[in-house]
């Protein structure tokens, strides 16, 4: 039987008189790579907050292995690996010193070869002091130690914050085998939205005061259509358009549309593309 590691049930949440989404329903299961996408101020960290036991929802509820997350026991959470906005680390120490502090926390499940593998790309010293570092340095550091705790449910709040391409392309093919070995589950966002093309699961894509997309990878890339059409063509009869955009006498529609239209051009779409088409480009 599937297990849902992550099971968010109608979660609903306002700030003050603004709505940020009402009755969001999404599970990530055992072994499973989910992405929650969306523009800004559609509720991603948000849900990350709740996740995390910051936030309370205003009703609905929000499951960690079977236990509510503004609630999770110590067993729980020593079962989560987590990366907030970024990084978190202690400036004052040194590299080695945060390698000592995570191995004695987390003892035999933290793997040295792990993190060695991704720390030895960088070309910093291990008794480099972590405020020597740029940005990208510290999220790759902090990363690295991430994964060689071997957490059962990796937590990645915009896990490509200050990572160069190569490295964000380096780090998602770690975390692909990462979730495929031990049925290790992941929950991320971020806004480099083509890393994902060949890691994803699922996605769940928040929009403002529409409805989300909640489902699998596969089922969105090969449902949401994007074609080219003449700017005077009548749109009133076609049903399933998610977004419009018109450019050089043209305009281009994306949803899920069931078919081809003549006289129409269909669009060779990316998952950035069929990204926007689904949210919206402005």
């Amino acid at each position: 039987m599937v297990k849902n590691v992550i099971e968010c049930k109608n979660l609903t949440q306002f700030y003050g008189k603004k709505k940020i989404y009402e009755n969001l329903s999404f599970s990530v299961e055992e072994g499973e790579v989910t992405a929650l996408l969306g523009k800004n101020g559609v509720g991603k960290s948000t849900t990350i907050n709740i996740l995390m036991g910051n936030l309370r929802p205003l009703s609905g509820e929000c499951l960690i292995f079977g236990h509510h997350s503004h609630a999770l026991p110590v067993s729980v959470r020593s079962k989560i690996g987590l990366l907030y906005e970024g990084y978190v680390t202690y400036d004052y120490l040194m590299i080695k010193d945060l390698l000592e502090l995570y191995s004695c926390q987390y003892k035999s499940r933290f793997k040295r070869e792990i993190f060695f593998e991704l720390f030895n790309k960088l070309g910093v010293s291990i008794k480099q002091k972590i405020s020597t570092l740029s940005l990208g340095q510290k999220s790759q550091v902090v990363l690295g130690l991430i994964l060689a705790s071997s957490p059962k449910l990796l937590i990645l709040d915009d896990y490509s914050l200050g990572l160069d391409t190569g490295y964000r392309r380096l780090f998602c093919e770690f975390l692909h085998d990462f979730a495929r070995s031990g049925q290790r589950s992941v929950l991320m966002t971020t806004h480099n939205v083509n890393d994902l093309e060949n890691l994803l699961d699922k996605v769940v894509i928040l929009r403002k005061d529409k409805e989300p997309f909640v489902g699998s990878f596969d089922k969105f890339r090969q449902g949401l259509r994007g074609f080219s059409l003449d700017k005077s063509r009548d749109l009133s009869n076609i049903k399933g358009i998610e977004s419009k955009t018109e450019l050089n006498g043209e305009v281009q529609i994306y949803g899920f549309l069931d078919e081809a239209f003549s006289e129409a051009k269909e669009l060779s779409l990316s998952f950035e593309d069929a990204f926007l088409g689904y949210v919206g480009r402005y």
